[in-house]
């Protein structure tokens, strides 16, 4: 269950932060919304492969 409830989040995050590109197309937006999701994204993997073992 609490996969299931981090891949939701997961998903929810990168749907809010696509909205600043898609109205603000900006090269520096994009890499600020870039390292936030990879960022996100690693620590939910790393959270998720601690907890399984």
């Amino acid at each position: 269950m609490d996969r299931v409830m981090a891949v939701i989040a997961l998903l929810m995050l990168g749907a809010f932060l696509l909205v600043v590109p898609l109205f603000v197309p900006h090269i520096d937006l994009m890499i600020a919304i870039i390292g936030c999701a990879v960022l996100a994204t690693y620590d939910m993997w790393r959270h998720l492969a601690v907890k399984r073992s």
